[in-house]
């Protein structure tokens, strides 16, 4: 019966660094999602030009972006962009401090400009995004290996004390 409670102590501490270690990959990957969408962004705008509500909704209805919730907020309530998408940037708890102001000045550059101007401005916060990605890309290959290392070797201490 001890042995079968060390296993599983074991294995949820493990589990637990694990889970620590994912969470900071799946902040990369989000990141990522969201240079993907700016580029999509610049390419409609760059080949369509539609009106910013349009744009909204086209972005929003692909499949590829519906993890973005502030997107999905967004276009719909695109009648009173671009505080609504303020709003939404405001509101989601998955973009961080950093990201969430690159997401504010994108939201306030549609429309709001020249064709050339928007490009500009959203290739600057795709440079800014990719910086950001980079970082947490680092941080989770150096810290996620730390992670599951602390969750087994704290899990075998947890085990060693108490048998």
């Amino acid at each position: 019966m001890k042995l079968i409670g060390a296993m599983l102590l074991l294995g949820s501490a493990l589990f637990c660094g694990c889970t620590a270690a994912n969470l900071l990959s799946r902040k990369a990957a989000y990141l990522r999602l969201l240079r993907q969408f700016l580029t999509a962004l610049m390419n409609e705008l760059r080949y369509t030009l539609p009106p910013v509500s349009d744009l909204l909704r086209t972005l929003a209805g692909q499949a590829a972006y519906r993890e973005l919730t502030f997107l999905q907020t967004a276009a719909a309530h695109s009648a009173t962009f671009p505080e609504s998408w303020l709003d939404a940037v405001r509101q989601d708890r998955q973009l961080s401090a950093d990201t969430a102001a690159v997401m504010e000045t994108v939201g306030q550059t549609l429309g709001a400009t020249d064709l050339d101007g928007q490009l500009c401005t959203l290739q600057l916060c795709a440079g800014r995004l990719a910086d950001l990605q980079a970082d947490a890309e680092q941080t989770a290959k150096e810290k996620g290996a730390l992670y599951r290392s602390l969750g087994l070797f704290g899990g075998l201490f947890c085990v060693i004390l108490l048998l």
